[in-house]
C-alpha cells in the first residue's frame, strides 16, 4: 500500500483532491478540523446508503454507532 504522500505524488486524481483540500483551508472556507470531519461524515453516509443491503450483525452495530455520531454532531 502506498503512503499519502506517494499517492499524491503518482496519482493526478489525489493530487488533484489534496490539493482543492488545501485551497480550502488557505482561502479560510474550512479548518483542518472541519475537513476531517466533513471527509468522515461523506464517508458515513456512503456507507449507510450502500451497506445496509447486507444484514451481517456486527456491521450493522457498527453502522448504528456512526449513525449516533453522525447525529449527535448535527446538534
Amino acid at each position: 500500500m502506498r503512503t499519502p504522500k506517494e499517492k499524491y505524488m503518482n496519482d493526478p486524481e489525489y493530487h488533484n483532491l489534496v490539493c482543492t483540500l488545501e485551497s480550502l483551508i488557505e482561502a479560510a472556507r474550512f479548518t483542518p478540523s472541519e475537513l476531517r470531519e466533513a471527509c468522515l461524515l461523506a464517508s458515513i453516509n456512503y456507507e449507510m446508503r450502500h451497506v445496509r443491503s447486507v444484514s451481517i450483525p456486527q456491521v450493522d452495530r457498527a453502522l448504528d454507532v456512526l449513525s449516533t455520531w453522525r447525529d449527535k454532531e448535527a446538534l
